[in-house]
């Protein structure tokens, strides 16, 4: 009888996490299941790493997507400081960086993504953070005590999240971004507009429309040079201008990649025995021309417990829409949908109220929605822009047309 060398999984994330536990507690699977995480942690959620875990108020153990022992418990071998170097689909064996060699008949690649670097003269100054790790976090949330001129380059969701973070604790804060407004490719002028406005309220310096043209320091960064030439002060400068899918132990495996692991719709990838999810893998999705891949965690979530379904035989299309929430300024963002394109946008209520709510639309039908502090409502927003139907523009902007009611059919 052939020997069971089980599932292994490239990476201790939160799609890994997902993937081992619906493996034992959905689909019954009792081969081996190893994750093999580059990190000492087991793995843990980072939405908290540029909030409440950020500031202080959330603990790590409130990080963790399982509680302890439930690896132990439910027979999962935990793999943690190990770096995956060599996979070999054809021998269905890997080898970590420490020598460990492993057999498998079938794997997920879940290696996420790593922090884009800032490439300017002076990136590589002491006081120069990026986030994307707990440890990353835990550097930053140190250096935030003590600091007192906050540069952030970048305005998109990391980086508005840090920028309330750090008016927080009261640092005088500073972003920089090339774009007209915050969150200008997701949200457009209209809805970033009202972002920016936000910011300024609480006493952020927002300088769109500029880049960094160098960060300037001896020992340590001492300030922002602009390519307006302004040279703002800076005793802490956070990067926060997008992630870069970790596709290397793909490609030297000889899958196909292009900005991500290329999967179809069950996840699987160009060789039968091997599966990619999360943060590195670029999804054929059934609503898209295109294939995407999708950062939030939200997905991560949706991809763990798909990659799950489909090793285990079952088919398991992911077509969800893509769901992202954010915390700024002691006020929850929920946004639904990932548009390429959009021709107009409609409220309802008022920008600094909660219900507050946008729809993006494409002639008439709903791609994308954002409500703020409006939880619940973010349900009936992912089941409008699912439903992909037109929709009567008096009708999404009408507060009184209960949300519930806009996903269904026109009488």
């Amino acid at each position: 009888m052939p020997t069971n060398h089980g599932i292994a999984i490239i990476g201790a994330g939160l799609a890994a996490a997902k993937a081992a536990e619906a493996l034992r507690l959905t689909h019954g699977y009792d081969g081996p299941v190893t994750l093999i995480g580059d990190e000492a942690h087991a793995p843990y959620e980072r939405p908290a790493l540029s909030k409440g875990y950020l500031l202080g108020t959330a603990d790590a153990a409130g990080l963790d997507v399982h509680p302890v022992g439930f690896y132990r418990d439910q027979d999962i071998t935990l793999l943690l400081g190990e770096t995956a170097t060599d996979l070999d689909l054809e021998a269905r064996r890997l080898r970590t960086g420490t020598g460990t060699d492993l057999a498998f008949d079938q794997v997920v690649i879940a290696t996420g993504a790593r922090a884009r670097r800032l490439g300017v003269p002076g990136a590589d100054l002491p006081g120069v953070h990026y986030l994307r790790s707990r440890d990353d976090s835990d550097r930053l949330r140190a250096a935030l005590r003590s600091a007192a001129d906050v540069v952030i380059v970048g305005a998109g969701w990391l980086g508005s999240e840090l920028a309330a973070a750090a008016r927080a604790l009261g640092r005088t804060t500073t972003v920089i971004d090339p774009l007209p407004t915050p969150l200008y490719a997701v949200l457009g002028p209209e809805i970033g507009g009202l972002f920016a406005q936000r910011h300024r309220d609480h006493g952020v310096d927002l300088r769109c429309g500029e880049s960094v043209e160098a960060l300037l320091g001896a020992d340590a960064v001492e300030a922002v040079r602009t390519t307006t030439g302004d040279t703002i002060p800076a005793d802490l400068v956070i990067v926060g201008i997008g992630a870069i899918p970790n596709t290397e132990l793909a490609e030297r495996a000889g899958l196909k990649t292009d900005s991500g692991i290329l999967v179809d719709a069950d996840l699987r990838t160009s060789c039968p025995a091997a599966f990619a999810a999360g943060d590195v893998a670029r999804q054929r999705h059934p609503r898209h021309l295109n294939p995407v891949r999708v950062e939030h965690w939200d997905n991560a979530i949706v991809h763990g417990t798909a990659a799950a379904a489909s090793l285990t035989g079952t088919s398991a299309a992911v077509d969800a829409v893509p769901y992202f929430f954010s915390t700024q300024y002691a006020s929850t963002l929920e946004y639904v949908g990932h548009p390429l394109r959009w021709d107009r946008v409609i409220t309802r209520g008022t920008p600094d109220s909660p219900g507050f709510t946008a729809f993006w639309l494409d002639g008439e039908v709903p791609v994308a929605a954002m409500t703020l502090d409006n939880w619940g409502a973010a349900e009936h927003l992912r089941a409008l822009v699912a439903a992909a139907r037109p929709v009567d523009a008096d009708r999404l902007g009408d507060p009184g047309v209960p949300l519930p009611d806009l996903a269904r059919p026109a009488a």
